[in-house]
């Protein structure tokens, strides 16, 4: 959050504090090289997902990724020290507020601890004709949220594309191996419990 100070622009010199002009500067501190669109694989990013604002008042939302929870913790800080530069010297009435939550780590962690998961996963793919391909997952997912619950969980497909965008599609056939391959998960599943 960022409190400006809105005067009439006649009268605004040494007074005014425009939000949206400070909202400007720190996104023009976030290294534009490690943003999603230039970034790809294990490259951690910074998301400025939502900015909207007045003179006033602005909000940005970032979503901060890393595959290294060590990287993932300096963007978090790095975020803190841009906050702190662009807020150094403000009117006494103007401020920026940043608040991180955590909504998600990488699920990696997790998910190596427990390796017979996808052996399992990839001999399911394999047994019934699909090609495993391990790619890591660029962003948050339920999976994620539950392999930190206990419950280690792959992303496995759906049969997806263009996740998130005015393109996003689902194919009948993607489905219907997605859901071949759930079954043969559990089936495999349940030979190596007896």
């Amino acid at each position: 959050k960022i409190v400006g100070n809105n005067v009439h622009p006649g009268t605004a010199k040494g007074v005014m504090v425009n939000a949206l002009s400070l909202a400007a500067r720190i996104h023009a501190e976030v290294p534009a090289d490690e943003a999603p669109e230039t970034t790809e694989g294990y490259e951690g990013f910074y998301h400025l997902a939502s900015m909207k604002g007045t003179v006033d008042r602005a909000e940005m939302h970032y979503i901060i990724r890393d595959f290294d929870r060590k990287q993932f913790e300096a963007r978090k800080r790095k975020m803190m020290e841009i906050a702190k530069k662009v807020g150094k010297g403000l009117h006494p009435d103007c401020y920026i507020e940043l608040v991180i939550e955590d909504s998600y780590y990488n699920m990696r962690e997790k998910v190596v601890e427990h390796p017979h998961i996808l052996d399992i996963a990839q001999q399911a793919m394999r047994d019934c004709h699909i090609t495993p391909e391990m790619k890591p997952i660029r962003g948050g997912t339920d999976g994620a949220q539950l392999s930190f619950m206990g419950l280690p969980c792959p992303n496995l497909f759906t049969g997806g594309y263009n996740y998130h965008g005015k393109h996003e599609f689902v194919t009948l056939e993607g489905m219907e191996k997605a859901v071949q391959v759930i079954v043969r998960i559990a089936e495999l599943t349940a030979k190596r419990g007896q």
